[in-house]
């Protein structure tokens, strides 16, 4: 029997960070590989249209990944997340930011510390993600950018895609 998924978003200002909570009926072998693996990430992480388009995957502390977002025109949207703790099937964390295509910080765009927790119970897993950024104007930048919107795209496009057992 599959639970309702539940997804909740919070923005506390004066921590200046984001709590996103999303559960996924779906194992966590599966959710982790949805999040870790570049043939698993391209599938879902962008919102459509957009489609995400790796340049590297280097899952492992001091590696990166190097993405783009690209729209159905062709304009893309470089970032980059450098890994620097990993604890298998539980979490994982480290620094994003956009970028050039070359990997090079964005000083224009907001930097974010992502600590992600993975955790399973009666076939459903729990995914939380704490965002922390340096600065209030960095956290109001990126709600702006319209981060809620597009990241819960992305959520659900996880969920279908698991649902439909692709991953």
């Amino acid at each position: 029997m599959n639970k309702e998924a539940i997804l909740n978003f919070i923005v506390e200002k004066d921590d200046r960070s984001i709590t996103v909570e999303r559960t996924f009926n779906a194992s966590l072998d599966r959710v982790w590989a949805a999040w870790t693996e570049a043939d698993n990430l391209c599938q879902w992480w962008a919102p459509k249209p957009w489609r995400c388009v790796i340049k590297e995957l280097d899952f492992r502390e001091g590696g990166r990944w190097l993405y783009c977002m690209e729209s159905p025109e062709g304009d893309r949207h470089w970032c980059f997340f450098d890994y620097e703790a990993i604890c298998p099937k539980s979490f994982y964390a480290g620094n994003d930011s956009f970028c050039d295509e070359q990997g090079v910080a964005s000083d224009l765009k907001p930097k974010v510390r992502w600590e992600n927790k993975f955790s399973e119970r009666d076939g459903t897993t729990l995914v939380q993600i704490v965002l922390r950024f340096n600065s209030a104007q960095d956290l109001n930048k990126l709600i702006e950018m319209g981060f809620k919107g597009g990241f819960t795209m992305g959520m659900d496009q996880l969920d279908e895609l698991l649902t439909e057992r692709t991953i």
